[in-house]
């Protein structure tokens, strides 16, 4: 009988712990809510700069690895400057982008669109697009005990299939970005050093050509450069 009742106080001192553990545990992440939170903590800012590092991965090819500082200023203009490779530089207005590439000494304009290029699913950051408008089946998932929200492309035609976002819990900043292709490829942003409605000059989100580029006109493809 001793023993017994020894085995069931165990037993149910064990199930008070797990009682316990449960009842202090942070409840599971809803989706609505995390949507609604990162919508809300970036369509109230007026400016936004980030630090930014950027990972290119294409099947067997060499890895590329670029990165630099993000501007942007809402409604519609946006600035990557590149300190790696130095000198490359993409600056977009709502409508166009135009990218100068240091190496081949070309610049780029084209139309900004979601198809266009891998930077573009970042333009919910300017209020241009709502998540759920831009992306299709949302959704939550564990990666290394951490939530990310998921998404797919909503028309399909995107350079992406899907997209990953990684993001702070306890403020909803971006920490990380992860873009699927449709060529396997995979590219992955991941922001640091946030600064929210700093004061932004006006000649940062004008484009100059360098004398002497070469201006090309049409679809660019990050991958192909």
């Amino acid at each position: 009988m001793r023993v017994l009742t020894f085995r069931y106080i165990c037993l149910l001192a064990f199930l008070l712990g797990v009682y316990s553990s449960s009842a202090h545990a942070d409840p599971p992440p809803v989706l609505s809510t995390v949507v609604s939170n990162i919508e809300r903590r970036y369509n109230s800012l007026a400016t936004l700069v980030v630090s930014f590092e950027q990972h290119i991965n294409f099947g067997a090819r060499p890895a590329i690895h670029e990165a630099g500082t993000l501007y942007l200023q809402r409604p519609s203009r946006m600035r990557w400057d590149y300190t790696k490779p130095f000198g490359k530089l993409l600056i977009a207005d709502g409508e166009t982008m135009q990218m100068y590439n240091p190496r081949t000494n070309q610049v780029r304009h084209l139309k900004f669109s979601a198809t266009a290029d891998f930077r573009a699913p970042l333009s919910f950051l300017l209020g241009r697009l709502r998540l759920r408008r831009q992306f299709r089946n949302l959704r939550l998932a564990k990666r290394q005990e951490q939530t990310v929200l998921l998404g797919d492309g909503r028309t399909g035609k995107e350079v992406y299939r899907a997209v990953e976002f990684s993001y702070d819990a306890s403020d909803y900043r971006l920490l990380r970005l992860e873009l699927h292709g449709h060529d396997q490829s995979i590219t992955t942003f991941e922001f640091s050093d946030e600064k929210v409605n700093t004061s932004l000059r006006a000649a940062l989100f004008v484009f100059d050509a360098p004398p002497g580029a070469e201006i090309l006109k049409g679809v660019f493809v990050e991958n192909s450069r």
